[in-house]
């Protein structure tokens, strides 16, 4: 390689494990003088024939549709798994449901998609839609498949794909009878009403009854034959000079010319890429029908950018606007095989999306690339274990009934933050907002209890429903378990390392840290004597959720701040005379008032924060023994 003048020798023989890296050995030694004794290199097994294609509405709005489902439970004390398949508008049959016996629900999962195509060819079908809510099925034969066969039915770590004899079984009904295959993702126990729900949920029903009380079938294993190793066509060259030493290094100069025997080859042989390398060589006598274009996605899709297009030596290759390299464009069976080796590699490091793409757009080019990496990097089972520090998923919020004051409090320690009185414990009313604050030299779970019982129940009681608070030691000791007991107050941990399901709280610690650090000395030792000040302001600020002050939630009056005495016109000695009875009618009638109007905000708000969380967030229904991953949050010792 020649890079900036300086010669870079890449020895690409040590990789000879790799299909990526023997054949670019191969390569590097095409111009030597002298034979090697190694063997010749082999022919490159043919592309693989794709049959199967993701869900597109207009495509299949009249194909026949399967709902299939698989499950694996224990019914009395035995393991037992089954099928269900449900046809749309019981087209072709009737719904079927199967027995299986001591089977996993990943072998369910794929046995019912045998069985829906054994169907299929019984009943002569050319092309279906399979809707299932199983990602393990679905991106095994969209993805995972081509780049499987190519090491021999093992993963990319060696181990032994499982289930393969159903997946090969799968695979070659649909290549012997070329069965065309639309895979479409259900939400497995959808909420959302329609056709899609209603087919998952009958199929997920016969499969469940089908374990027990369906027909007993019995999967009839093939005889497995060597298969001969695919090698990465889409890179490789079949006709390779016989291999070459010399005495001396040679330099490989990357350039964009190469050979293009195999990659015309590929290209031929998939219909939408050979009729516009027919219509680019000759657009009088081979023009692109209307009917070719709406029956094929991809077709379009690169006819809307033929001036990009061009043929070089026969082979079809994409030249941007922006950038004068050419790019190869890839037929179906070869992109789920760049995609692998762009992102599986160890080259390819497990990148996510973006970078997976950048990578492949240097050499290569077809409609919805990023669409396309991006399924294969979320069902990627390597990605999925090792989430960032934080996990990006989450569930939608859940909202809590809050009724009255003083119905809920939510308690937090915070610190510390200087000598002294380096703690201070935080008490929030969810409904009123009300905030107490109480500074202490600690914050053990002694301290908590005394602090709780002299300074908070003694002057607002016991809270009506729960006490909500983190699993600190302070909180989960003994010693606060047994107040609880005395008490009878019902005590509520929330989820370790998930500090938002005291929002509340921890909003409170944020505002009253903030207006703290405005006002306390450089050294800051006065701030529990400012807080009191503090607290103050706060209770005398109209809070968002509510729509009115803390301070007239609890006491039915705004408070007097020495703004109103200063600037407020008229006498406010000169109040108006009250006897106690009108006192409290009046004071009743007004809480009543105002407990009504900051409920019917709290419900606005609740609403509108529920739908701007929930824009991110994913609705997943587990059931007892699903497989999930646990996310460790401590590091191990």
């Amino acid at each position: 390689m020649t890079l900036q003048s300086h010669d870079v020798v890449i020895n690409y023989a040590k990789a000879k494990n790799l299909p990526l890296g023997s054949a670019l050995a191969v390569c590097q030694h095409c111009g030597d003088d002298e034979t090697d004794s190694g063997p010749p290199p082999r022919d490159i097994a043919p592309p693989l024939p794709s049959n199967h294609h993701y869900f597109e509405e207009n495509v299949c709005l009249d194909m026949p549709m399967a709902f299939v489902d698989g499950c694996s439970y224990r019914h009395l004390d035995h393991l037992q798994a089954g099928v269900g398949l449900v046809w749309h508008n019981d087209i072709p049959c009737k719904p079927l449901q199967f027995q299986l016996g001591n089977k996993t629900s990943q072998f369910a999962e794929v046995a019912g998609l045998l069985i829906t195509l054994q169907t299929a060819v019984k009943h002569e079908l050319a092309e279906l839609t399979i809707c299932t809510d199983s990602n393990y099925a679905r991106l095994t034969f969209l993805c995972h498949l081509p780049f499987w066969k190519q090491k021999h039915m093992t993963t990319s770590s060696g181990k032994e794909v499982k289930n393969k004899e159903l997946i090969l079984a799968c695979d070659d009904l649909i290549t012997k009878h070329d069965i065309q295959v639309y895979w479409k993702k259900v939400k497995g126990h959808s909420k959302s009403p329609g056709r899609d729900k209603l087919g998952n949920d009958h199929a997920d029903s016969m499969a469940k009854s089908g374990a027990i009380h369906g027909t007993p079938w019995v999967f009839a294993a093939r005889d497995e034959k060597p298969t001969e190793e695919a090698m990465v066509s889409a890179i490789t060259r079949s006709h390779v000079a016989p291999r070459k030493t010399s005495s001396h290094k040679h330099n490989v100069l990357l350039t964009h010319s190469f050979m293009n025997g195999d990659l015309v080859a590929m290209q031929h042989q998939d219909e939408s890429l050979a009729t516009l390398m027919a219509f680019l060589s000759d657009p009088v006598n081979h023009p692109v029908s209307e009917l070719a274009l709406a029956g094929s996605h991809d077709l379009r899709s690169l006819y809307a950018t033929k001036q990009h297009l061009t043929l070089v030596d026969d082979l079809l290759v994409y030249v941007s606007e922006t950038d004068t390299a050419r790019r190869w464009v890839v037929p179906k069976t070869q992109r789920g095989i760049m995609i692998a080796h762009a992102h599986d590699e160890p080259c390819g490091g497990h990148r996510g999306v973006k970078a997976t793409c950048e990578t492949l757009r240097q050499v290569a080019h077809w409609p919805h690339m990023e669409q396309d990496v991006a399924r294969y990097v979320r069902g990627c089972l390597v990605c999925c274990q090792f989430q960032p520090t934080k996990p990006l998923h989450r569930a939608p919020l859940q909202r809590k009934g809050v009724s009255y004051p003083w119905s809920s409090i939510q308690i937090d320690w915070v610190g510390p933050v200087a000598r002294g009185n380096k703690y201070l414990l935080t008490v929030t009313c969810a409904f009123t907002k009300w905030v107490e604050c109480l500074p202490a030299t600690n914050d053990t779970a002694e301290t908590t209890a005394v602090l709780l019982l002299n300074h908070v129940f003694s002057r607002f009681g016991l809270p009506g429903e729960t006490v909500d608070s983190d699993r600190g030691t302070h909180f989960s000791a003994a010693v606060m378990t047994e107040l609880w007991k005395l008490l009878g107050v019902k005590a509520k941990l929330h989820i370790a390392y998930h500090p938002r399901s005291s929002g509340g709280v921890e909003r409170s610690n944020q505002s009253i840290v903030r207006i703290l650090r405005k006002y306390v000395a450089a050294n800051h030792k006065d701030w529990d004597l400012k807080l009191p000040l503090v607290l103050m302001a706060i209770r005398a600020t109209r809070n968002r959720s509510t729509g009115m002050t803390p301070f007239e939630m609890m006491t039915g009056r705004q408070m007097t701040l020495p703004l109103h005495l200063l600037y407020q016109p008229g006498d406010v000695a000169a109040a108006t005379a009250y006897t106690a009875h009108q006192y409290v009618t009046d004071l009743r009638n007004h809480l009543q008032t105002t407990f009504a109007y900051a409920q019917g905000q709290l419900e606005r708000s609740a609403e509108g924060d529920k739908t701007y969380y929930d824009k991110k967030a994913s609705h997943q229904v587990f059931e007892v023994r699903d497989k999930v991953w646990y996310y460790i949050y401590t590091k191990p010792a």
